[in-house]
C-alpha cells in the first residue's frame, strides 16, 4: 500500500523479496520472478533516480529478534534516524547492517532510494499474536510520525545508534554423508537473540547428548536464531558485529 506526504513517498510491501528483478522472463518463470520485475517496474527501476524515495518491507521471524530495521547501508542517515526515532518505542529496535553492495542486494526494499525491512519476533507464521502485533504497529506508526515530520521541516538533532553488522552465517551441525541435521540450537542460546556469544558458549545440542561450543575467536551477537524459514538455507543463526555509528542532524533541506 501506499503512504504520500509532501516531499517523501513511502510505500509498505509485503514480502516478495530474494527473487531476481532484472533477469528475462516467460510464460514459464516462477511467479516471484515476474512479481519482482513488476514490482522494480512500479516502484523503481533500482538504482535510478526514478525510484520512490523510501520502501518499508514488512516481515516477522519465527526468531526472539524482537523489533528490527534490516538495511545494506550503515550510512544511510533517513533509516538511521527512523531507527533512532523508534527508539521510543515500548519494544526495543535494533538496527541491523547486511553489508554487500547494493546491486548485489536481494530484497524488494532495496528498490528505492532509501529503504529497510521492518522485521519481528518472536511470531510463528499462520499465527497472530498481539503482542508482536501491537508493537509493529507502533514502530509503523512512530515511522510514519517520523516522516511527516521530516517532511514538514522539523530539524532532527544527531546523536548515536548502535549497528549490529552481519559477519557470518552458522549452518547446523550434519551428518557428513546424508546431511541430515545432527543437532539443534543449545537451549542455553535458544531465544537469546542479540546477546552476546563468547568462545567457548554452548551453541548446539547433538541428538547423541553432546553439546558443541562456539569456536570462534571473537565475542559476537547472534540473530535469528533457529529461523524456521532458514532450515532449507543452512542457517542456523547469524553472527554480528555490534558498534556504535554517529549520526548527523538532518532536516529535509539539508539531502536535497
Amino acid at each position: 500500500s501506499e503512504r504520500e506526504r509532501v516531499g517523501v513517498k513511502l510505500w509498505f510491501l509485503s514480502s516478495c523479496n530474494r527473487t531476481e528483478c532484472c533477469a528475462p522472463v516467460s510464460e514459464t518463470s516462477p511467479y516471484e520472478m515476474v512479481r519482482s520485475q513488476e514490482l522494480n517496474a512500479l516502484l523503481g527501476p533500482k538504482a535510478s533516480m526514478q525510484a520512490v524515495d523510501l520502501l518499508c518491507d514488512l516481515h516477522n521471524t519465527t526468531a526472539n529478534t524482537g523489533l528490527c530495521l534490516i538495511t545494506y547501508s550503515d550510512r544511510d542517515w533517513i533509516c538511521l534516524h527512523i531507527c533512532k526515532h523508534l527508539e521510543m518505542a515500548s519494544t526495543p529496535v535494533r538496527y541491523v547492517h547486511f553489508d554487500i553492495p547494493l546491486n548485489e542486494a536481494y530484497s524488494l526494499d532495496s528498490v528505492g532510494k532509501h529503504g529497510f525491512a521492518m522485521e519481528i519476533g518472536p511470531q510463528p507464521h499462520g499465527v497472530v499474536r498481539s503482542v508482536i502485533f501491537s508493537a509493529m504497529q507502533e514502530g509503523v506508526q512512530l515511522m510514519m510520525d517520523w516522516i511527516c515530520q521530516f517532511n514538514s521541516g522539523t530539524l532532527f538533532e544527531g546523536g548515536w545508534v548502535d549497528v549490529y553488522t552481519m559477519v557470518k552465517n552458522i549452518d547446523y551441525p550434519r551428518d557428513s554423508e546424508t546431511h541430515v541435521i545432527t543437532a539443534a540450537v543449545h537451549p542455553d542460546l535458544q531465544d537469546r537473540d542479540f546477546c552476546l556469544l563468547h568462545p567457548g558458549d554452548p551453541m548446539f545440542l547433538c541428538f547423541s547428548g553432546e553439546t558443541l561450543r562456539y569456536r570462534g575467536k571473537e565475542a559476537l551477537y547472534p540473530f535469528f536464531i533457529n529461523e524456521g524459514a532458514y532450515y532449507e538455507k543452512g542457517v542456523a543463526l547469524s553472527l554480528a558485529r555490534k558498534r556504535r555509528v554517529q549520526i548527523p542532524s538532518v532536516r529535509s533541506e539539508t539531502l536535497r
